[in-house]
Order: C-alpha cells, then sequence, then structure tokens
C-alpha cells in the first residue's frame, strides 16, 4: 500500500492551521489513545490524514478514506463526524516507539496541507492519571498558538477602537476650530456701516 512521505517544510505552523485540538497527549504502555480534533466547515469536504515524524519526514499512516498503512494495521484508525466538523484519531495497543511528534491535517491541494502538530509521550500505565482508554476532546484543551492569536487579535481591535476615536474627536475639534476663525476673521474686515470692506 502506498502512502506518501511529507517533508517538513511543506506544512505550515500550527498557529495558522484549521486543526484544532491538544498539543500533548499522554499514553499508556499496550494501551489507547483517542484525540478529537475540530475543524471548520469550509474544510469539510477535503481529505483529512495523520502521519507520525522519523528522522525529518513525516509519513502517513491513516487517512479519511480508510486507508491504514500496514506497520498500523489493526492499531491505528480515524474517523470523522461531519455533522459536528471533528475527525478523532485513535491509535492501540501503544508501544514505545510510538512515542514522538504527529501531525494531522487537512490537504487543501497538491502542494498545500494545513497542518496541526502534536507529542505524543508513552508512559508506564502507573504513571497515567487517567485510566485507559484515554479520549482527549480538543474542547479541553485549545493549543498555546490559537490561544495567543486571541488576545493579540483582542488587545488590536481595542486599541485600533480607542485609536479611531481619538482621531475623530481631534478631527471635530479642529473644524470648529477653523469655523470659529473664519467668522472673527469676517468680523474683523466690516466698515462701519455694517458692510464688508473692500481689499
Amino acid at each position: 500500500m502506498y502512502f506518501k512521505v511529507i517533508l517538513l517544510f511543506m506544512f505550515v505552523s500550527a498557529g495558522s492551521c484549521k486543526l484544532r485540538g491538544p498539543t500533548v497527549i499522554n499514553g499508556s504502555l499496550a494501551g489507547r489513545v483517542t484525540v478529537q480534533l475540530k475543524y471548520d466547515q469550509e474544510d469539510e469536504a477535503f481529505p483529512k490524514s495523520c502521519c507520525k515524524v522519523t528522522a525529518g519526514v513525516c509519513t502517513e499512516f491513516v487517512d479519511t478514506s480508510g486507508q491504514v498503512n500496514e506497520l498500523y494495521l489493526g492499531r491505528a484508525s480515524i474517523t470523522e463526524d461531519r455533522s459536528n466538523r471533528i475527525i478523532s484519531l485513535t491509535l492501540q495497543q501503544l508501544k514505545k516507539e510510538d512515542a514522538g511528534q504527529y501531525s494531522c491535517g487537512i490537504r487543501l491541494s497538491q502542494y498545500r496541507y494545513e497542518s496541526f502538530w502534536m507529542e505524543l509521550k508513552v508512559l508506564e500505565a502507573s504513571l497515567i492519571p487517567s485510566p485507559n482508554p484515554t479520549t482527549i476532546d480538543f474542547k479541553s484543551a485549545l493549543s498555546p498558538p490559537m490561544k495567543w492569536n486571541f488576545v493579540f487579535l483582542t488587545a488590536v481591535l481595542y486599541l485600533s477602537l480607542k485609536l479611531f476615536v481619538a482621531v475623530t474627536i481631534l478631527v471635530v475639534l479642529l473644524k470648529n476650530h477653523r469655523g470659529n476663525g473664519k467668522d472673527r476673521g469676517f468680523s474683523d474686515h466690516l466698515n462701519i456701516d455694517g458692510t464688508p470692506s473692500q481689499f
């Protein structure tokens, strides 16, 4: 079965990714973990897939068309809930070598792949606080870049609003000042009988 090997530079940064979800996942040896990622309605029709980073490249091992790399047969699956716009990646029978960097993404075209990066930690069962199977919902932990983007956007909007109000007030004051100046200048050049003087 053919699976794509994707070079890391072909991926966009997580901060601009259309997928949202947790960036760190804890799993236990021989256990199971399910990660849910949210996407936007405009990306509903595009195929989604996940890959694992090894030696500088990310090799796809599962996608929403139903293909699964032979190394992950019976251990990996991905499902898509289009009504809620969620994809769910499941890995089971976890091994130590499963730990590392993963990326799930949306293939928008042949050369454009919006990726979301995650780190899977495979620990002894006694070190995992929650029982198996572990399901991590996208609502429980949005990625830090998305949170910081929201804070930055809010700050920019707030400062822009204050600047707009200040400029508006300044323009009104200047108009009033110029209007008063014209009135005074006209009254200074009246003849005794009240008619404007000629220059």
